[in-house]
């Protein structure tokens, strides 16, 4: 994955689009709004495999991956062999982020800094020690009418139409499946993105504009850091 994009010929050019393949991080940049998500229903770390869980007979339920937490987002049903939550313990409760940008759920690791160290489990974490986790979904996208002229890293025009969003955020705990938080809110943005990280099979003609995970720090704080 290059992580640097060319330079655009022109100064008033952005820079160009970014194609990761799937199945990897699919991250969006903007100018003013660093995204959790992609520009559309990309998918993040899978923690290796296909979607499994341990049987009752090998003992208390796990997930095997992050995609079997998915189910803790929708459905609220946790995993009897994850980590007991206790918000009383002023220490760091871990937390699995997961990512619904359109239709699918995914992991997401956010980039270095945007949250304290150990708040956040990454792709290379099992997801069966998190505490608790944090479910941010794109609820609704309103187009802008605003259309950007952007430059492909192969130097071919291309335009895209930029659209905000409407987002939920929940925070809930592992083990049980209990939701101990929610938050409903809006991404909206007037300006035309610099780069775009993206995955193989997304529209790239429409740009979303996502909630940051600078929005939610503070939201999510007095659950995984009491």
């Amino acid at each position: 994955m290059s992580s640097t994009p060319s330079t655009p010929s022109t100064p008033s050019t952005p820079r160009a689009r970014v194609w990761i393949t799937a199945g990897l991080l699919s991250l969006a940049l903007c100018g003013c709004s660093s995204l959790t998500g992609g520009t559309g229903g990309g998918t993040g770390g899978d923690n290796g495999g296909s979607s499994t869980s341990s049987s009752a007979a090998d003992g208390p339920e796990v997930p095997a991956t992050s995609l079997d937490l998915e189910r803790v987002c929708t459905d609220g049903l946790g995993y009897s062999g994850m980590p007991a939550y206790d918000r009383t313990k002023k220490t760091v409760h871990p937390a699995m982020l997961m990512n619904n940008p359109g239709d699918t759920w995914s992991q997401f690791e956010p980039p270095a800094g945007d949250f304290p160290k150990d708040w956040i489990l990454g792709y290379s974490d099992k997801p069966a020690d998190a505490e608790l986790v944090v479910c941010v979904e794109r609820t609704k996208a309103s187009p802008t009418g605003k259309k950007c002229d952007m430059e492909s890293d192969d130097g071919k025009p291309f335009t895209v139409s930029t659209y905000n969003t409407s987002y939920r955020l929940k925070v809930v705990e592992a083990r049980t499946g209990e939701e101990l938080y929610k938050h409903t809110g809006e991404a909206k943005s007037d300006e035309c993105p610099m780069y775009i990280f993206s995955s193989k099979g997304e529209d790239k003609d429409k740009y979303y504009n996502e909630v940051r995970p600078k929005d939610y720090r503070k939201r999510v704080q007095p659950f995984i850091a009491p």
